[in-house]
């Protein structure tokens, strides 16, 4: 009880008005409001796998499938596809990143094991008719 006493005569002493805590409520509401609009939880169609930036095959997620990227140096990386998700299942690089990432399925996400150049991208599988991809 005497908290509650104490915490009435703090906000008296202070001069904050009922008005007050609205505003500070809605701003901090407000602040967090961002995070619901730049999240996308959208579930991709498919993805794509990079080396050096070059799109070297394209996934269907609803397609399950095992596939072994293997470059001229000894490189190798297995990609697993399953139930809608893609991983980079096991690779012979020394930090085991994109290995330990596990499974990704949004758009946007992605898994990159430097080592090798190499990077898992989901990607929606529908093209904006709006947007230039040749740019």
């Amino acid at each position: 009880m005497k908290f509650l006493k104490n915490t009435i005569l703090f906000f008296k002493n202070i001069k904050i008005k009922p008005l007050d805590f609205v505003i500070i409520f809605v701003l901090f509401i407000a602040s967090f409001s961002t995070l619901f609009f730049l999240t996308s939880h959208q579930a991709g169609a498919e993805a794509q796998v990079r080396v050096n930036g070059k799109v070297i095959k394209t996934f269907d997620l609803t397609k399950n499938q095992t596939w072994t990227y293997r470059a001229k140096n000894g490189n190798w990386n297995k990609i697993q596809v399953l139930d809608g998700k893609i991983r980079d299942k096991a690779d012979n690089s020394p930090d085991q990143i994109a290995v330990h990432r596990g499974w990704i399925s949004n758009v946007g996400e992605t898994a990159v094991c430097l080592p090798h150049n190499l990077v898992i991208e989901v990607m929606s599988g529908k093209k904006d008719n709006q947007v230039d991809y040749t740019a």
